[in-house]
């Protein structure tokens, strides 16, 4: 009986225990549990179980890779990649770097760069992995974006078909414009021009009219900073007055080069009488970047092409100078502006063939097509560059009114790199001048901003041809351009010997080749 009591007691102890043990393991399991979808919830952005480690070559302009730039430690808390530069801050060529590193074969396993000519032609070569099957298989966000945005896919897509980098994708429809003295206007009674002629006649105006009220004709009606050896973009921004165009352009599906179309002669015929009339800056050939600055600065000039938010800016740094300073944007005369700004912008990251670590790779490329991941790259670190704020990214007051550029503040912190993202023009939105602001609204609302020319894809072959056609010619168009402006050769009488001379150089051929890259891009 006793043994019987003993054997109950026992067996009880044991099942007391078993309950005990059953109730902690539910409870570590259910802890675990917890844990593990905390866990899951904090590293949806995870790459790999294990840190690792890829080393990459970057150099956007002056900006190096920094090992402890705060927004890739950020990335690397959220991914578990660990990127390290390979470029000493003693480099200060881009372009010479990587083609020292391209030709040594100690190639970085990402490669960030300016030039997808380069890309596509490595690539080709096997230096670069194609991305087609990883973006399919391992980047969903990057797949997505680029069938919602079939034209930067187009513009990625190599001759051979392939895809070797993801691309820096620039945000924002437009980003250069027409200003004029608002304050000269309203001086002579004048209103915004809105057509070619009435542009011409308020530029003779303030020739001749005195609008800055110095008693002498020293205006200077039209003025454009953007002239150098091999750019013509201080007088090309008046060619879309007369649908002309400094270079390629398509009419009806047809590739044209415009200086060998006849709206060319039109421009020049009319920008000759402009210039001999003094209604363009004698010196815009000569007179240098600063020009704006200059100019603006000594009350003299009055209409200009330029970006909106720098030169906006001029109303605030000129109005205690210049009572009554008012540089404003304003519509096009005839409709039109030249410029846009297009996705296109030759920057990106690929993958090379000596990386072991590919698959992770892509999915750390993809991280950066996240809401969050493109979020980081463009407005930085949630509290310390910015905050939400009724669900929205507002920066801090100090990146908006601090001595140094917003941009520059972001650069430093490692946001707004031209690796593969898709920049949000709301960070640059935030902090331009509010006359800048409504001359960018006024062009997009109008949609002012013509269709620009793809920067198109050629083979090797079509590349050495081209070049070896083209340079020659654009250096001739340059000279022949300013001849015809400063009244060296009369348009009227040369333009048919210049077409004859274009013809002789090879330019139907280039029109030919050019034809046959845009056509591939239009099938991409």
């Amino acid at each position: 009986m006793k043994q019987c009591k003993k054997v109950q007691i026992i067996l009880t102890v044991v099942v007391i225990c078993i309950s005990l043990l059953a109730g902690c393991n539910a409870s570590k399991q259910a802890i675990k549990n917890d844990a593990g979808k905390k866990q899951q919830q904090d590293s949806k952005y995870l790459v790999s179980d294990e840190p690792i480690e890829l080393s990459i070559f970057l150099l956007d302009g002056i900006w190096h890779f920094d090992n402890e730039w705060p927004v890739f430690k950020k990335a690397e808390e959220m991914t578990n990649v660990t990127l390290s530069g390979t470029l000493s801050k003693s480099v200060s060529d881009g372009t010479q770097a990587f083609n020292l590193m391209m030709a040594s074969g100690e190639i970085a396993d990402i490669v960030q760069h300016y030039g997808k000519d380069d890309f596509f032609r490595y690539g080709a070569e096997g230096a670069f992995v194609a991305l087609d099957d990883l973006i399919e298989q391992h980047a969903p966000n990057i797949k997505a974006f680029l069938e919602k945005r079939p034209d930067v896919k187009k513009f990625i897509t190599a001759p051979d078909g392939k895809i070797y980098y993801i691309p820096y994708v620039t945000d924002g429809e437009v980003a250069e414009g027409w200003f004029i003295r608002k304050d000269w206007l309203d001086k002579l009674g004048l209103q915004e021009p809105k057509t070619v002629d009435e542009f011409y006649a308020v530029l003779k105006a303030f020739k001749e009219q005195d609008p800055n009220g110095n008693g002498q004709k020293d205006e200077i009606p039209y003025f454009n900073r953007q002239a150098s050896p091999g750019n013509e973009r201080s007088v090309s921004a008046l060619y879309i007055f007369w649908d002309a165009y400094k270079d390629w352009c398509v009419k009806d599906g047809k590739v044209c080069y415009g200086p060998y179309e006849p709206e060319f002669r039109t421009a020049h015929e009319n920008i000759a009488k402009w210039y001999q009339e003094g209604l363009i800056d004698n010196e815009i050939y000569t007179r240098g970047f600063k020009a704006r600055e200059i100019l603006l600065g000594n009350n003299t000039g009055g209409s200009t092409h330029d970006w909106f938010g720098s030169t906006a800016q001029y109303n605030d740094t000129l109005k205690d100078k210049i009572p009554g300073f008012e540089f404003v944007p304003f519509a096009p005369p005839g409709g039109k502006e030249a410029t846009r700004r297009n996705p296109d912008s030759d920057g990106g990251w690929a993958i090379s063939s000596s990386n072991k670590k590919v698959v992770e790779t892509i999915k750390y490329f993809d991280f950066w097509f996240t809401e969050e991941g493109r979020r980081l790259m463009n407005f930085g670190i949630e509290g310390v560059h910015y905050d939400m704020v009724d669900g929205k990214t507002v920066f801090k007051e100090n990146i908006i009114k601090g001595e140094t550029p917003a941009v520059d503040q972001l650069r430093t912190a490692g946001a707004q790199i031209a690796i593969g993202f898709h920049q949000d023009f709301e960070y640059e939105r935030q902090w331009l001048n509010p006359i800048a602001l409504k001359g960018i609204d006024l062009y997009i609302e109008n949609q002012y901003p013509v269709e620009q020319f793809p920067n198109l894809a050629f083979t090797q072959e079509e590349k050495k041809r081209l070049n070896e056609i083209m340079t020659p010619i654009q250096t001739y168009r340059d000279e022949m351009t300013q001849k015809w402006i400063l009244g060296g050769e009369a348009v009227e009488t040369s333009f048919d010997k210049y077409l004859q001379e274009l013809r002789k150089m090879g330019i139907e051929e280039a029109i030919k080749i050019t034809q046959t890259a845009y056509d591939r891009y239009m099938n991409n």
